[in-house]
C-alpha cells in the first residue's frame, strides 16, 4: 500500500510540474532571425543571461543589441517564438535564400544589389557614415572627402562601407575584411588608418575602445536614401512575412526606436 500512494505521489508531482511549465513545449510558430552577434550597437555577443539579451541557438551565448531588441517586438507582434541564430555577415543572404532563417536583421542596407536575392521591409534605422581612426591619427583634423590622401582605408566585406572608399580622393583602397573587429584590430596595429561605418557604432566602439575617435565629413558622402537607412531582409516573394514585419515596424514611433539605440550603446559600454 505504501508502494503505492508513493507511486501515486510521484505521478501527481510529475503532472503538476508539467502544467506549470517544467516540460511544457512551446507550439508557437518561429520567427527565425539571422545577424552577426558581433556588430555592435545594433547586435553583439554576450556570456551571461540578463534581462534583455536573447540565447543565440544552438549555444550557451546570448545575443544583445538594438537588432535584438527590435527581433523581439516583432516575435511578440505576431505571436511567434524568437529564433536568433549567428551567422556570419557573408552568409547572411545565403542563409535567407536556402530557409535556414525567415528574416535578416542585422543593420543590412536596402541596396540595389541586394533586392537582387531577397526583398526589404520599411527601414527600421536611419544614420549618418563617419570616418573611424585612432585619436592621434594624421587624419584626425579631415574635414572633406579630400583631406585624407595616403591613408590606408579599410572597409568590411561586401558592405556599403567598402564601397564608399573609393568616395575618398587618393587614398589606399585596401582589402576588405570580413568583420568589423577585425577592422578595429588592425587600425590599432597601424597596419589600416581608417574605416568607414554607421555613426551609431562608431559610438559604440569608441565608448569601449577610448583610443579611438570618428569625425562626420563637413560635406559627407554622396550617398541615397536608403544607403542610411537599414532594413530587414526577407526572402524573394513572401510578401505576407513582409507586410506583417512592415506592419510592425510602422507602430514603433521615431522616438522608440532613438531611445532602443541609445540604450544599446549605453549596453554595450558596460
Amino acid at each position: 500500500m505504501k508502494k503505492l500512494l508513493s507511486l501515486l505521489f510521484m505521478v501527481v508531482c510529475l503532472i503538476t510540474f508539467t502544467s506549470c511549465g517544467g516540460s511544457e513545449v512551446d507550439n508557437r510558430p518561429t520567427f527565425t532571425v539571422g545577424m552577426e552577434c558581433g556588430y555592435a550597437p545594433f547586435n553583439w555577443t554576450e556570456s551571461v543571461k540578463t534581462d534583455t539579451n536573447y540565447p543565440i541557438d544552438g549555444t550557451s551565448l546570448y545575443a544583445e543589441g538594438y537588432d535584438v531588441q527590435i527581433a523581439k517586438k516583432i516575435a511578440e507582434n505576431m505571436g511567434c517564438r524568437l529564433v536568433v541564430k549567428a551567422i556570419e555577415w557573408d552568409g547572411l543572404i545565403n542563409a535567407l535564400e536556402a530557409g535556414q532563417i525567415d528574416a535578416i536583421i542585422a543593420g543590412m542596407s536596402d541596396t540595389e544589389e541586394r533586392r537582387l536575392s531577397v526583398d526589404f521591409t520599411a527601414p527600421y534605422y536611419r544614420s549618418t557614415h563617419v570616418l573611424v581612426m585612432n585619436k592621434d591619427s594624421k587624419y584626425v583634423n579631415g574635414k572633406t572627402l579630400d583631406d585624407f590622401a595616403g591613408a590606408n582605408v579599410q572597409g568590411q566585406l561586401e558592405t556599403l562601407y567598402d564601397s564608399l572608399i573609393d568616395q575618398l580622393t587618393g587614398v589606399n583602397h585596401m582589402t576588405p575584411l570580413s568583420s568589423v573587429p577585425e577592422i578595429i584590430t588592425s587600425i590599432k596595429s597601424g597596419r589600416t588608418d581608417i574605416t568607414i561605418l554607421e555613426e551609431p557604432v562608431a559610438k559604440g566602439l569608441i565608448e569601449t575602445n577610448p583610443d579611438l575617435t570618428y569625425i562626420k565629413l563637413e560635406k559627407g558622402f554622396n550617398v541615397s536614401e536608403e544607403d542610411v537607412c537599414v532594413a530587414i531582409a526577407i526572402a524573394k516573394g513572401n510578401s505576407d512575412l513582409n507586410d506583417k514585419v512592415s506592419q510592425v515596424l510602422a507602430s514603433i514611433t521615431e522616438a522608440e526606436r532613438n531611445q532602443l539605440m541609445n540604450e544599446a550603446i549605453a549596453k554595450n559600454a558596460e
